[in-house]
């Protein structure tokens, strides 16, 4: 099993590294990668068997994460292990092809239980995260939390009316990527007109971030609801 590490931290990762190695016997190498674009532009022989990646880079979401896949072999499984908890990026990373969410409060074995259920060809979603995915459902309202500085951008100036190209112009974005933004607003807060869009960002207190306290009680432990994707079996933690 070769597997590639993309994170950029480094102490992290090199504490990761040598847990691998020292608990999984299979493993015959293991690259780390500081960024998105090392491993993107790296040529290779033989595609990694596994992938584990970060969400998160120099303290931000880059959703310059989805490159990895596109550019990776469809044989590559694909592992987040990240700092963010949002369940909206949850559900998008396992729709976009993730075969495995896990967030960096959880325990190591659930890590190495996580690759011995992807190498089986399941899915798998630790404790942390299928009480995140819980808590969203109850909450019944997604969160501003995590939005890239663009799409923050973007719907500050919504709540402005300012007109689409107007907002291009001052984020010196193309209107083809503006659209793409406001397509995955949209899908993100679940409007299926963009006027509706329009009309939640300009909602008194809606662009406030939420509180560090809220985000934390989401993803603590506790129960074990069952999470269910269509036609795929989910292995969670026993």
């Amino acid at each position: 099993m070769r597997i590639a590490l993309i994170d950029s931290h480094q102490i992290f990762t090199e504490a990761l590294r040598i847990n691998l190695i020292n608990s999984l016997p299979a493993i015959e190498s293991i690259d780390h990668y500081s960024s998105i674009q090392a491993f993107t532009t790296e040529v290779r022989a033989i595609p990694p068997t596994l992938i584990i990646t970060e969400l998160c880079f120099n303290g931000k979401y880059d959703k310059g994460v989805d490159a990895i896949f596109r550019h990776t072999d469809k044989s590559t499984k694909i592992i987040v292990l990240t700092s963010l908890n949002d369940d909206w990026l949850i559900r998008s990373y396992m729709r976009l092809g993730a075969k495995a969410f896990l967030t960096k409060t959880c325990l190591s074995q659930e890590l190495f239980t996580a690759i011995a259920q992807v190498q089986k060809g399941n899915l798998f979603l630790s404790e942390d995260v299928q009480n995140i995915l819980s808590a969203g459902i109850t909450a019944g309202a997604p969160s501003v939390d995590y939005l890239s500085s663009i799409e923050r951008a973007i719907l500050e100036a919504l709540s402005r009316e300012e007109p689409l190209k107007a907002i291009a112009n001052h984020l010196n974005i193309s209107m083809i990527e503006l659209k793409y933004h406001r397509r995955m607003l949209m899908e993100r807060f679940a409007t299926k007109h963009f006027a509706d869009l329009v009309d939640l960002a300009k909602k008194p207190g809606f662009l406030k971030t939420e509180t560090t306290g809220s985000k934390s009680e989401a993803g603590s432990r506790g129960g074990k609801p069952v999470v269910r994707f269509p036609h795929k079996d989910v292995a969670v933690r026993a």
